[in-house]
This record gives C-alpha cells, structure tokens and sequence, in this order.
C-alpha cells in the first residue's frame, strides 16, 4: 500500500510538474512526510525525483536556456541550502513536519492571493535574493520553486526561455542539493530503491501531462492544489 500511494503521489506530481512548469516538490511534500519513514528520506526523495523530471524538460528545450541569467540565483541556491540541509538534518521529524505544514500554508496563501499580483525587476539583487529564498525552501522542505519562479517570470522573453531557463535552474540545483544530502547520509539503499520504483510514476505523470494537456486547465489544477496545500499545511502543522 505504501509503495502504490508513493508511486500514485509521484505521478500526480509528474502531471501538475507537466500542467505549470513547477510544482512537483510542493506537491509531493504534502504526502511524502506521512507515507514515508522518514523526513529526511521525504525531502531527498523529493529532490532526486525532481531531478529526474526537470533533466529531460531542460534537455528538450536545452536551446532556449539562458544560461546568464542562472549563474547568480543557482550561486546563492548552492550557498543557502548548504547550510539549511546540514542544521535540519539533526532535526526532529514532527519539528521538521510543523514547519513544514506553516511553509505550505504561507505557501499557499501567497499562490491564491498574491501571486498574479507581485512583479519584480530582474536585477542582480533580485536574482541574489530569489537564490537564497530558494535555497532555504529547498534545503528545508524541498519546496524551493515559488521565489525562482516570480524571478524568472520577469527576466526572461518568451515562454520558452521561461520553461527552459526554471528546467535548467532546478536541475542544476537539484543535483547540488542531492549531493549535499548525499554527504550528509541521507542518500541511503533504501531510498535508492524508492527511487528506482518513483521513476515509473514520473514516466506515467509526463506521459499523462503529454497526452492531456491541451485539455487541462491549469489555472483551476493550481487552485485546486493551493487549497489542498493549506488543508495538508493545516494537519501538519496541528498534528506533527
């Protein structure tokens, strides 16, 4: 049972990945901390999955990537989550799972009522910031996307080198964070196992996202996650 709502979890997270251009680690950390036995096998789980997902995105659109805009927030990425990955990895799983319910709560506050409306200028400072944000979402809950998606969306010219630019951004990332995580021990057999099997979820999820996405309408998938995010936010942060 455990394995079969794993795989469901990851392929859905696939589909919504497909559906937005993000938001596979949100989606999958609303589920990953209650199925799993541990938190940190949830969060690196989240990530090495990620990077499966984003690789083949970032391959596909590899012309479009611009490459200039990434050093500088991927930099800070690197910093950041360093740091956050190696103090929360002595931490208790119900402290790690309450920040994380009141993260996926703010999160999903800033989605449904601030998100069409917070625009910024694609500047060095802005990049740096977006970065850091990123790192400390990833380093702690794997939920690292939403910061370096406002950026993005205002430095980049057209919808391809958009989906290029945040593919390449979070497997660079991804792959950093997977390394750290690795070094700190929680890159272990068993969760290699999870990985192999998730890897079926993610294959089903994009091409599912492939095969439906002419007819999906992603403003009302995204609300709908946004809501589920505060309600799992809400048991999380209650219960631990």
């Amino acid at each position: 049972m455990t394995i079969a709502l794993f795989v469901l979890t990851v392929a859905v997270g696939a589909l919504v990945q497909s559906a937005s251009g993000f938001g596979f680690g949100i989606f999958v950390m609303m589920f990953f901390p209650v199925i799993l036995p541990s938190y940190g096998m949830s969060v690196t789980l989240s990530g090495a999955l990620s990077l499966a997902c984003t690789t083949v995105t970032a391959f596909r659109y590899r012309r479009h990537i611009a490459w200039k805009k990434l050093w500088l927030p991927s930099l800070c990425f690197c910093i950041v989550s360093a740091v956050f990955i190696t103090l929360s990895g002595g931490a208790a799983d119900s402290l790690m799972k309450r920040l994380l319910g009141a993260a996926l709560i703010l999160l999903s506050a800033y989605f449904l009522f601030l998100g069409s409306r917070i625009r910024i200028r694609p500047t060095h400072t802005a990049g740096a910031v977006a970065g850091s944000l990123s790192g400390l979402l990833s380093g702690l809950f794997s939920t690292g996307g939403p910061p370096i998606v406002v950026y993005l969306l205002a430095g980049t010219e057209s919808n391809e080198e958009y989906l290029a630019t945040i593919q390449a951004y979070f497997t660079v990332t991804n792959l950093f964070a997977l390394a750290v995580r690795a070094a700190n021990g929680l890159v272990t057999p068993v969760v290699a196992g999870y990985w192999v099997v998730g890897l079926l979820g993610i294959a089903a999820g994009v091409f599912l996202g492939c095969r439906v996405f002419h007819k999906l309408n992603a403003e009302r998938l995204r609300l709908v996650v946004y809501l589920f995010m505060a309600i799992s936010g809400l048991i999380m942060l209650i219960l631990g």
